[in-house]
């Protein structure tokens, strides 16, 4: 008789994710080749993000058990970042920091992924998933913002890249929300997140990486304060701590303004 699909997911070998890991960082380390355009980078990058949803479904399905849209959205934004960033980054040595990054991220989120769906995550799983999902929102977003395209395209990319990022901290860290109430908080920090982005390009002028760590940080306390809503968990010390990240958004927001 076979074991519940729980306990077959669990028993799944580690080593997969991270030779498709290996596998996404030799191909993304071909994006800085000086033979492909912007836009064959692009679309070699939506290449990178058909082969790794395919491995990332086989290694997290099980009879029984559907991986869902939370847990292919790590792929999606390192993809984003990584394949943006290889138009950004002249160094090939700090390419190859990124790429290596993307592809460290892909295994860590599709290995703890894999032992979520099987048992109870652990407090300090939590703690790694939050770390990559902020890296790759935050490399997502920088990549967006840098890229030579109209107002309305960036803004909806912010839009699209917080939204994402939301669902999955909704469905994946801490209780899991029900989908239609992750996707409709999820909706409300993305739009926060654009209109912040559309007033501080619209009339302000911030330096790249300077607007790229506000809007993260916004996202985090948007995120953070909704979570915390929901879950009837708002305390002094939840409080003090994305009061002192808002003081930290003020700081940068008023020192970082430069003239156009």
């Amino acid at each position: 008789m076979l074991p519940p699909p729980a306990e077959r997911l669990a028993g799944r070998d580690g080593r997969f994710p991270l030779f498709v890991g290996m596998v996404l960082v030799a191909l993304a380390l071909g994006f800085k080749s000086e033979l492909l355009a912007a836009g064959q980078v692009w679309i070699l990058g939506a290449g990178l993000l058909l082969l790794a949803t395919p491995a990332l479904f086989a290694y997290l399905a099980a009879d029984g058990v559907r991986p869902g849209l939370e847990n292919f959205i790590p792929a999606l934004l390192g993809v984003v970042a990584v394949a943006g960033l290889s138009l950004l980054v002249p160094e090939w040595w700090k390419y190859a920091v990124v790429a290596g990054l993307f592809g460290t991220g892909f295994f860590v989120a599709a290995r703890l992924d894999q032992r979520g769906l099987s048992e109870p995550p652990k407090p300090g799983h939590l703690v790694v998933q939050e770390a990559v999902l902020a890296l790759g929102l935050s490399a997502a977003l920088l990549v967006v913002i840098v890229a030579g395209v109209s107002l309305p395209l960036k803004l909806a990319g912010v839009f699209a890249l917080g939204g994402l990022a939301s669902y999955r901290s909704f469905r994946v860290l801490g209780e899991p929300m029900p989908v239609p109430r992750a996707v409709f908080f999820s909706l409300f920090v993305a739009q926060l997140l654009a209109f912040f982005a559309w007033a501080m390009t619209a009339y302000l002028y911030y330096q790249e990486g300077t607007f790229a760590v506000m809007l993260f940080l916004l996202w985090y306390v948007n995120r953070g304060i909704i979570r915390h809503a929901v879950e009837a968990s708002l305390s002094r010390n939840v409080l003090i701590e994305y009061g002192l990240f808002g003081l930290l958004i003020a700081f940068l927001f008023f020192t970082s303004l430069q003239a156009r």
